[in-house]
């Protein structure tokens, strides 16, 4: 049976080559392969079948050769990883195909960077839409490598993770010309700023780094300032979300607040900021979230935000009566939950809630408009401006309702 014989190829050209696949390559009667990988064979005597970017009329020309003679294919890197090795066993019976890798660009951009990839979360926008790279982005993962082109360069890399205002921050490393004689690796702090432009081809991998506080402004503090839930980092009142929140607060001096289903208390921190003689109750049922809370007040240097482990509504009884409540959602206990916070707001007291789901929101409604109480809903649906190579393009955020609920002053 005639085979196919698919060579994996660095920059560094025929010198990088394992023993067999120079014996391959020596006693082949068929070379393909792009025009970057023919010119390293310029002398040899086989004949040559130029990959161009007609594929479909390629792969024709390869199937009529392989009927009579085997055929060595050259390949960048690793051909079975982001390369001509997929399309190859999409068209070529499987036991015709034999794979000869070589290191991928990948694996040598770790390498260079002496850090462990066996986690590594692996995009290619190369030719490709960066909806993947956006995913993977807002799940924070670490570390990241992403595969470039001339469109999605690190430079709209590093301009898409400023657009999405992530919860943590990237170090961004340009690894370029992998293996070649002028192979470069250069990082970079986003905040910094990174040039422009690099050689072609590189590799961008992206590294969660731990950062300072920057100043911050009065209101609306950066989602990425706050520390987050490892497991869930974009699990978080967004900056957007938690200002209008706050208006719908009604704050004012003195006031005391619960902040049933804190989170990482990112709503209490701002009122704790906003309003320093606040006494403010931040209630989380998760061990991991009230220890966040503690560690976000202080690095913000709150003094007036107490931390109350455990659920609601149980962990609701020994708290002082309220003059301000936020609800963050309230789960399958909302009916519970509200029932308590309607006997101990104060009357003329505000509260608002946070609600991602129809039910809850009507259950809500439901329990709230039979007490009496004034209700005003607000529908947010917003989307974030980011990079898509020179141009630009929006990136919706998950919906959320806000409830307003005013106790009457009677």
């Amino acid at each position: 049976m005639h085979q196919l014989h698919v060579v994996g190829m660095g920059l560094e050209g025929p010198a990088g080559l394992a023993t067999e696949s120079k014996q391959l390559i020596e006693a082949a009667t068929l070379i393909t392969g792009s025009a970057h990988h023919l010119r390293h064979f310029a002398l040899h005597p086989a004949q040559k079948l130029f990959l161009g970017s007609d594929m479909e009329a390629w792969m024709s020309r390869l199937k009529q050769f392989l009927d009579h003679q085997s055929v060595v294919v050259l390949a960048s890197g690793d051909p079975l990883f982001f390369g001509i090795g997929r399309l190859l066993t999409e068209n070529f019976p499987l036991e015709t195909l034999v794979f000869y890798p070589h290191v991928s660009s990948v694996q040598l951009a770790f390498s260079r960077l002496r850090i462990p990839w066996q986690s590594a979360t692996i995009v290619s926008i190369h030719g490709r839409a960066v909806e993947q790279l956006e995913q993977a982005l807002k799940k924070c993962a670490s570390p990241i490598a992403v595969l470039t082109d001339g469109i999605h360069t690190p430079v709209a890399i590093a301009q898409l993770i400023r657009d999405l205002c992530l919860p943590i921050s990237y170090k961004l490393w340009v690894c370029s010309q992998l293996g070649g004689a002028e192979e470069q690796v250069e990082g970079f702090s986003l905040n910094d700023g990174v040039p422009a432009p690099f050689p072609m081809p590189n590799v961008v991998v992206l590294q969660q780094i731990e950062t300072s506080t920057p100043p911050l402004p009065l209101l609306g503090i950066p989602d990425d300032a706050f520390y987050t839930f490892p497991d869930q980092p974009g699990l978080m009142t967004k900056q957007e979300v938690r200002v209008l929140s706050l208006s719908l607060l009604r704050l004012l001096p003195q006031l005391l607040v619960w902040d049933i289903g804190a989170g990482t208390g990112s709503i209490s921190i701002e009122v704790g900021r906003l309003v320093p003689d606040a006494q403010i109750f931040a209630v989380e049922q998760s061990v991991v979230g009230a220890s966040l809370i503690h560690r976000n007040c202080e690095r913000f240097d709150i003094k007036n935000v107490q931390v109350v482990s455990g659920a609601a509504p149980k962990a609701l009884i020994t708290l002082p009566d309220p003059d301000r409540i936020v609800l963050g959602g309230g789960g399958t206990r909302i009916t519970e939950i509200l029932a308590i916070c309607v006997e101990r707001l104060k009357p003329g007291g505000v509260l608002v809630g946070h609600f991602a789901t129809i039910e809850a929101l009507h259950a809500a409604q439901i329990h709230l408009r039979a007490q009496g109480w004034s209700i005003h809903l607000l529908q947010i649906n917003l989307a974030r401006s980011t990079a898509i190579g020179e141009a630009t393009r929006f990136v919706p955020m998950n919906p959320v309702t806000l409830l307003q609920a005013i106790k009457p002053a009677g």
